[in-house]
């Protein structure tokens, strides 16, 4: 268990979504709080939370509603733990908060602990401390993040990570297990269970990989690639000779590969398994179809061997894919009744 950094600033920026401010601020300033209310013995608070936008004035959040701040980053003379909520406008927000990342460094500077929820990354990005570093956040954002900031070694598949005082996570709910994470590092794991078990949070997911789709840049140039993709996703349940499809374009196989990855960050055949597992998900979702049936109908014969790849790609098998996000004949999932 870690110093607890008793001073605590969230810090609201252009369009953040309301939870990756309240969400941290309710799991940190219920610790050693609700816990203690609800068993009734004494309540011990551990962290002091406050509200900074760039010039105190209210965040305008993506939802349209607005918080008003308890102050301006500048009236934070001194803070032990700075959270930066999404940022995902990043020009405008460096447009309109020139000062943002010189505080930030000089806040790092005198040893504060910074924390990012989801695109939030984007502007600890901008001061250079990640430089060098890993970095994760949301895998919609992935590709902008790594061609914005190509020195920061990007780890898409963990839900958050640590290191050096900085911390990162992943979409909005991994806000919460980065919150989870703080509370346990710094008040230690029995204050952790205890705050989770009260606000009906899980503790120990580490991956985004389950909640993760498939979607390949459409920005990168080259006209080629966009032809061969259109090509394999018509045809991805198919058997596909890539020396043939490499022969259409008049080029060869290992031209074809080296320019769809290097446009793409995948070979042509790694993006028809992830377009194959992307349709068993959907199956998976939608419908009652066996494991068996599903991997006929995206073109394999190998179940064994499809399951693995499935796996790699979800992180999870079928059956726990299914559980978790599977329908009842593509209608919502409803809430257990019971009658009277």
């Amino acid at each position: 268990m870690s110093t607890i950094p008793g001073k605590v600033t969230i810090l609201g920026l252009y369009n953040s979504m309301a939870t990756t401010i309240f969400g941290p601020m309710d799991i940190l300033n219920q610790a050693g709080r609700l816990w203690n209310r609800v068993s009734k013995s004494p309540q011990t608070p551990f962290f002091d939370v406050t509200i900074a936008s760039v010039d105190g004035q209210p965040i305008q959040c993506l939802n349209k509603i607005q918080i008003q701040p308890h102050c301006a980053i500048e009236d934070v003379k001194e803070t032990d733990l700075i959270i930066i909520a999404s940022a995902t406008y990043i020009d405008r927000i460096l447009e309109t908060g020139p000062n943002l990342v010189p505080w930030l460094r000089r806040q790092y500077e005198r040893g504060s602990h910074v924390a990012t929820i989801c695109t939030g990354v984007f502007l600890l990005a901008e001061t250079g401390l990640l430089d060098g570093k890993a970095a994760t956040l949301h895998w919609g954002f992935t590709e902008t993040f790594r061609r914005r900031y190509p020195k920061v070694s990007l780890k898409e598949d963990l839900m958050f990570l640590d290191q050096d005082r900085l911390y990162c996570s992943a979409g909005v709910s991994a806000g919460m297990d980065l919150s989870l994470y703080l509370v346990e590092k710094f008040c230690g794991r029995q204050t952790a269970v205890q705050s989770a078990k009260t606000m009906i949070l899980d503790l120990g997911r580490e991956t985004q990989t389950p909640y993760k789709s498939y979607f390949l840049p459409e920005d990168h140039g080259d006209p080629l690639v966009d032809k061969s993709r259109s090509w394999i996703e018509k045809h991805c349940a198919e058997p596909i000779d890539y020396a043939e499809l490499a022969g259409k374009f008049r080029i060869s196989r290992r031209s074809l590969e080296r320019r769809f990855k290097r446009a793409t960050g995948v070979t042509p055949l790694g993006y028809q398994q992830q377009l194959r597992v992307e349709m068993a998900k959907r199956f998976l979702e939608e419908g009652d179809l066996s494991f068996n049936e599903i991997t006929y109908r995206v073109g394999y014969e190998d179940v064994p061997f499809f399951r693995k790849v499935f796996g790699k790609l979800t992180g999870l098998g079928p059956r726990e894919y299914r559980q978790r996000f599977g329908g009842y004949s593509g209608r919502p999932r409803l809430a257990k009744s019971y009658d009277r």
